[in-house]
């Protein structure tokens, strides 16, 4: 739904704000990398991640969500702490030891393990937002929140990752408290059914996805190198339960293939390790298409009654976007479009995103 005139203003408003972010953080990110060498020991990376749609003017949908996430440093049983060392040894036993190294070329890289804690919030919402009264032809408004752990094997040849997901649907993630609130303080347009959203559910979901290089970077046309990757996962829990499968392009300035994964995670699926030994931009896109057997942010609650919208068991994604990655700091800017997610959808859902990370 369109903005009014005054709404307008201010998601311009809202929009030149951010856009002036954006630069900020690439021009600081560059000082940076100008000024100080990386530090001389891994303290992982700190990451925060924020997905709307407010640049496209819109406000439906999949609307907002937010990560902030911690990094590990690179996982070994070498490590002085005994957290780091019980994540290496899950890492190790979930995802795999040790394989032996190719004799020569860009496969003899050794593997990195990381490990990724996450605090993730989202907001889904209708597309008239002024009807008080619940909306039968249009999915429920409702709210997430949940803590993840996510584990990584990044090989040269193929990058895997596992994770778990904890956290709630409906008011107790405070999803309608502070987009209400947003909307009040800046004027935009005020969103009235957040009445009828989903029922407080807790949710627990688990997910397994690999990604195999079928083009490393030592391939070069005048400068520029191209990777090329293809994977799979899948996810299973009472929040949904899909599988997928993603074709990953990237063309850019000192790739490193395996600085990178997709996860199957509820949101937020490109896993970035933040720790690059050289500075690379490059530009990407990625193809991804799922099978959906449930989504409760969809089809309603599991244990009781709620309003819910029958989905379309299959649905693609295109994703696009730069990115810019230093021994200091990262930084991705995106755009995600995908097709109908549900019966009777009149209407897409696009978004932009940004993830800024700044090695420890």
């Amino acid at each position: 739904m369109l903005p009014d005139t005054k709404t307008g203003f201010k998601a311009g408003r809202a929009r030149v704000i951010i856009t002036s972010f954006v630069l900020a953080v690439l021009m600081g990110s560059l000082e940076l990398q100008a000024q100080f060498r990386p530090p001389a020991r891994d303290r992982g990376s700190l990451v925060f991640s924020l997905e709307n749609d407010v640049w496209l003017k819109q406000d439906e949908g999949y609307t907002n969500g937010v990560q902030l996430m911690w990094i590990t440093p690179e996982l070994g049983q070498d490590s002085g702490s005994s957290f780091l060392r019980c994540l290496a040894g899950l890492n190790r036993k979930l995802l795999g030891g040790e394989k032996k190294q190719a004799a020569s070329g860009d496969e003899n890289r050794p593997e990195q393990r990381r490990a990724g804690l996450s605090l993730v919030q989202g907001m889904f919402t209708p597309d008239n937002l002024t009807e008080k009264e619940l909306i039968p032809d249009d999915r429920p408004y409702a709210g997430l929140i949940y803590a993840s752990l996510g584990l990584v094997k990044l090989g040269p040849l193929h990058q895997d990752s596992a994770g778990l997901a904890v956290g709630i649907v409906g008011p107790l993630s405070l999803a309608g408290t502070i987009q209400r609130w947003l909307h009040r303080t800046y004027g935009w347009t005020y969103p009235e059914g957040w009445e009828n959203q989903l029922k407080n559910e807790p949710v627990v979901e688990l997910w397994f996805n690999r990604l195999w290089t079928l083009v490393p970077p030592r391939f070069s046309f005048h400068g520029l190198h191209p990777v090329v990757k293809a994977g799979a996962g899948a996810q299973v829990g009472n929040l949904l339960v899909a599988a997928a499968a993603v074709a990953d392009l990237k063309l850019g300035f000192n790739l490193e293939a395996q600085m990178d994964t997709f996860t199957a995670a509820p949101l937020f699926n490109h896993f970035v390790t933040g720790r690059a030994t050289r500075t690379s931009v490059y530009a990407f896109l990625r193809l991804e298409g799922r099978a959906v057997a449930r989504n409760l942010l969809l089809q309603g609650n599991t244990f009781q009654e709620s309003h819910g919208v029958g989905i379309h068991p299959l649905y693609g994604q295109l994703s696009t976007g730069l990115a810019y990655q230093s021994p200091q700091a990262g930084l991705i800017v995106y755009f995600v479009m995908r097709t109908r997610e549900f019966v009777g959808q009149k209407y897409r859902e696009p978004y932009f995103g940004l993830t800024f990370s700044f090695n420890l």
